[in-house]
């Protein structure tokens, strides 16, 4: 949906966004206040609250470190819980989470091959603060893991996720996404990188692709 077409209330994503940042505007951090409005809003467009039709009464903003704040919402039998307005207007896609997801369950073997290669394996000089993978991809292990998903694969990892859990989501040990990437990776090709190097490989895989 472009962001010239109404989305809510009549209002395009563009001025919802406005609308929501002029009620904010008006409380302080910590300060407790209700907006029917953003009842609404969360209820309609939220990722998990409209697929579970929940709706939060009252919300408040809390203290985050550095800049910003974080966005909390009242829920009866639950309480304060953080509620994103801004992925009721550009919502996160649910192939994004399955595969943060994956991403998350080979993050150590990440760990364990980044610690035994401290010099960057490309230019040989400074230290290494990535792990590149180079054969495979991971957005092509991504890829054919997702195509392995059926409607109940895709059900029972997001409809049943723990939103309420302050856990990284994760999936469960029978998905057939999560058990192809494990073992994909057995065999993946890594390489510890500094960040230059990183950025070097990316941009010969892309050359090479557009030969």
């Amino acid at each position: 949906m472009g962001r010239s077409q109404p989305y809510f209330k009549g209002q395009t994503k563009t001025q919802v966004e406005k609308e929501v940042q002029g009620i904010l505007e008006l409380y302080q951090v910590a300060e407790e206040f209700s907006s029917e409005y953003l009842s609404d809003l969360i209820t309609e467009k939220h990722y998990y609250c409209s697929q579970h039709r929940i709706r939060p009464t009252s919300f408040r903003k809390e203290f985050k470190p550095g800049s910003g704040y974080y966005f909390a919402g009242y829920f009866q039998d639950k309480g304060w819980h953080q509620v994103s307005w801004k992925q009721c207007i550009y919502p996160r896609r649910d192939e994004d989470w399955i595969v943060t997801a994956l991403r998350d369950a080979v993050r150590p073997d990440i760990v364990i091959y980044k610690q035994a290669h401290l010099i960057c394996e490309r230019c040989g000089q400074i230290p290494s603060e990535d792990v590149d993978h180079v054969e495979p991809e991971f957005d092509v292990i991504a890829k054919s893991a997702l195509k392995l998903m059926t409607e109940d694969d895709w059900r029972a990892a997001i409809f049943e996720m723990d939103w309420w859990s302050d856990e990284p989501f994760v999936l469960p040990e029978n998905n057939p996404a999560l058990q192809y990437t494990l073992e994909s990776h057995k065999n993946v090709t890594l390489q510890a990188v500094c960040k230059d190097c990183h950025s070097a490989n990316a941009r010969e895989r892309k050359s090479s692709k557009n030969l």
